[in-house]
């Protein structure tokens, strides 16, 4: 899905971290015409406008491609203030659109996504044929996105790679993955992708090994899976068939209610960590439900979200409670690993809080299997050489 963003917010760290996590591509205009020759084609398009952006001939632009097209707007202005500034008959306009979010001109990441997601959901129109036939052709692919550890002092070494889902759609092209789990799940499909990236993964070791790089893979795992009593078992199987051990897997998942160690999601953790996989708690934000239970819960690593990593190198409260949590994960034998780890500055931060672990841009965007060869035990002591 292409992002169209207005150029005075082109620096707007909320934007860039939306565009990341949502797997957008991001167009930048700065100009009437040259909005207008981003509306043409024929991908879906999320267009975020501030108020000087809402103007006749942008909304023209807008009106020509409606119905062809599907598309949504952002608008990141006071709608009060976009009324009284001589521009209402411009704001009935926008009304008029069906696919319209308002987050103000102060969004933050929260907003902007929210808003993000809910206008995606809007344009999708993803059928559980097209999805069953994508898993029965091979229409999804993989892309891998290396994570380096900490080896010793400054030293870092590509020691796993996470898989991420794609698709190849036949008339939509390359889509991200928040373009089609969402109907996956719903539809009840989400156990055959998984399935399906477990076996491509594995594959994908094996030739590596083959080929003298010896990686890990790191799987997300959506939490309705985890009502699957016999997924442990079959995935402990699959990997075994080929000819891997259990330990060359890291499933990641999100935060559920974590506070009860006897619920049915956290004992399938724990079964999946007794065939020998590894468990990471993904997306952790730091003001997280888990912590009181932190040490009865079967976790292996802990990854630190961009937006935990930015808080704290704004503010020394969130800077002490999140070197604390790191300290209390290393007491309990976790790992911590910093994703969307984007420039030198969040690079230099992660020595602070003693961070082992880190992925992002700055390492490597998420590639086809044949560059991983590129960042393969690549060593550096300065962020700017492990740029793949």
């Amino acid at each position: 899905m292409l992002l169209i963003a207005s150029e005075t917010i082109r620096t707007n760290q909320a934007l860039h971290d939306v565009v990341r996590e949502m797997s957008f591509t991001l167009s930048i205009f700065a100009s009437t015409a040259t909005f207008g020759e981003l509306m043409t084609g024929h991908s879906r398009r999320l267009i975020v406008m501030t108020e000087s952006d809402v103007s006749k001939e942008n909304l023209r632009s807008l009106k020509a491609v409606k119905g062809r097209i599907p598309f949504a707007v952002i608008v990141a202005a006071d709608r009060a203030s976009l009324r009284s500034s001589q521009k209402a008959e411009l704001v009935d306009k926008l009304a008029s659109l069906d696919n319209v979010e308002w987050v103000g001109e102060n969004f933050d990441f929260d907003r902007l996504s929210s808003s993000a997601r809910r206008c995606r959901r809007r344009m999708l129109k993803v059928s559980r044929q097209e999805v069953e036939d994508a898993l029965d052709e091979g229409q999804f692919v993989l892309r891998y996105q290396p994570k380096v550890e900490r080896n010793s002092g400054t030293e870092w070494l590509t020691r796993e790679a996470e898989a991420l889902v794609r698709w190849h759609h036949p008339e939509h092209g390359l889509m991200g993955p928040l373009e089609f789990l969402p109907e996956t799940e719903a539809f009840g499909l989400i156990g055959r992708l998984s399935e399906y990236v477990l076996r491509e993964a594995a594959a994908q070791l094996v030739a590596w090994r083959d080929d003298g790089i010896h990686l890990n893979s790191c799987i997300n795992l959506a939490s309705s899976q985890l009502g699957d009593p016999m997924l442990a078992e079959r995935y402990a199987n699959i990997v075994r068939e080929a000819g891997l051990e259990c330990g060359s897997f890291t499933f990641e998942v999100i935060e559920q209610d974590l506070a009860n160690p006897d619920a049915p999601h956290v004992q399938m953790l724990t079964a999946l960590r007794k065939q020998g996989f590894r468990i990471c708690l993904d997306d952790f934000r730091v003001a997280a439900s888990s912590l009181g239970a932190f040490d009865q819960l079967p976790f292996d690593e802990i990854k630190i979200h961009a937006s935990a990593l930015r808080r704290a190198q704004n503010d020394r409260v969130s800077l002490t409670v999140l070197a604390a949590v790191t300290g209390l994960a290393h007491s309990l034998g976790m790992s911590v690993c910093a994703e969307g780890v984007e420039d030198q500055k969040t690079f230099e931060f992660l020595k602070t809080i003693e961070c082992d672990k880190m992925q992002g841009f700055l390492i490597s965007e998420a590639v086809i299997p044949s560059i991983i060869r590129r960042v393969y035990s690549a060593k550096n002591h300065a962020s700017d050489e492990a740029v793949a």
